[in-house]
């Protein structure tokens, strides 16, 4: 198989980096090599290829020669009568396979063992990707946290402000009570984050059938994400895994065609042995050959049967392949919404709502402008505070997707 897979090589090179996580803080690597160890799906393969292993020696086993014991003319009426005329054949056959049944049986069975290796590789895939994505999901519940806590740390200097300014008699007591509604809406918000981040927890361990037992994720998102070019998206969708599967079903399907050919052969079956007449009491030695006559194909049937499915394998791998490039073509225009919003949240609208939050804070304590305007001016830092870390999940959200579709890998670089 080729090694086109982001879970082998993507995904696979994070389990390389260095161990250097603290304690009760999960790096993308242990949630990998965790998922390795303890996913469901992944432990049937190892009893999966015994049995693989297991049906090759079966197929490569030859026939056993039989022996034969005959005896003739024995117990009959007039000169048959008793044992006088009896006659004893003691023989050896052999069952000679023509047509190379067992060359073809051996491949087929290696053909359906590559197919169990790629099967494996693709569930590999798939895990692995869940993996990522919960993982990142964590992370992005993470920040959102942070982020909270930034909003409420706000509030609270806006509380001191008005508290100095009620003390003054400036502003009206009311004031005091709207800012602290504002910070118990932004404590309960944390608290249903809180909740979110105890569930993130618990589906990300349940990929490898264990109970959360760390605290938080290590990890960040990128500032800079460097997109793939449609021109290398496309060019990974020949080498998607739903395609290599279908082409590893049709190779199988060949080997079987080929295994059905030889087994339409007659075999040849060759003996030979001693005969002992006991009424001239003398032996004798004896040679036999035999050959059913294949005056029909004996495996017409399932030959029509395996041309048709290989037929619709085809067809099916044209559908697939035109169905991956419509989605990847989908999956392409959300990166590229998401990363101009992204990039002028970064480079315009962020740093203009930092500026207009600092110059309002300001100018609140000098009495130039009132608390609706204070929360006017952080509600609109924090929301897109809020909008650049969701932004950036869904660009790594749809960048796995991409690698979960072409089994390519384009996180990488982004990280």
């Amino acid at each position: 198989m080729k090694s086109v897979y982001f879970a082998i090589a993507g995904l696979w090179g994070v389990l390389l980096l260095p161990h250097t996580a603290i304690a009760n803080e999960l790096t993308l690597r242990d949630a990998l090599q965790k998922t390795l160890q303890g996913h469901p799906e992944l432990q049937q393969y190892p009893y999966q290829q015994r049995m693989a292993e297991a049906e090759k020696l079966q197929a490569s086993l030859r026939p056993n020669p039989v022996i034969g014991f005959e005896l003739e003319n024995l117990a009959g009426s007039g000169r048959n009568q008793g044992v006088q005329s009896a006659q004893a054949t003691l023989s050896f056959s052999q069952l000679i396979e023509l047509g190379g049944k067992r060359e073809q049986r051996i491949e087929f069975a290696s053909a359906k063992q590559r197919q169990l290796e790629a099967e494996f590789a693709y569930a590999k895939t798939e895990v692995l990707a869940e993996t990522a994505s919960r993982f990142y999901r964590l992370v992005q519940l993470q920040a959102l946290a942070h982020w909270n806590q930034q909003q409420q740390q706000r509030l609270s200097n806006a509380l001191n402000i008005a508290s100095t300014r009620v003390k003054s008699g400036a502003v009206a007591p009311s004031e005091i009570t709207r800012i602290s509604l504002q910070k118990k809406r932004t404590e309960a918000d944390f608290n249903a984050i809180s909740g979110q981040l105890t569930e993130a927890r618990a589906r990300l361990s349940g990929m490898w059938a264990s109970a959360p037992e760390f605290e938080s994720v290590r990890g960040t998102f990128a500032r800079d994400i460097t997109l793939p070019t449609v021109a290398k998206v496309e060019a990974a969708v020949n080498q998607a895994p739903e395609l290599l599967r279908l082409a590893d079903s049709e190779q199988l399907l060949a080997a079987k065609a080929q295994a059905l050919s030889s087994a339409a052969t007659a075999d040849l079956t060759l003996g030979m042995g001693v005969r002992y007449n006991n009424e001239f009491e003398d032996a004798g030695l004896i040679l036999k050959a035999s050959m059913p006559l294949q005056l029909s194909d004996p495996n017409a049937g399932l030959m029509q049967s395996n041309r048709a499915e290989r037929d619709m394998l085809v067809g099916l791998q044209h559908s697939v392949r035109e169905q991956l490039r419509v989605r990847t073509r989908a999956v392409m225009a959300q990166l590229q919404r998401h990363e101009q919003y992204l990039q002028s949240i970064q480079d315009t609208l962020l740093p203009l709502a930092q500026q207009l939050e600092t110059e309002i804070q300001a100018g609140y304590a000098r009495g130039a402008y009132n608390l609706l305007q204070v929360l006017d001016a952080q509600n609109e830092l924090a929301q897109l505070e809020a909008e650049q870390i969701n932004r950036r999940y869904a660009i790594y959200h749809a960048l796995l997707e991409l690698e979960r579709l072409t089994g390519q890998a384009f996180l990488g670089s982004s990280k």
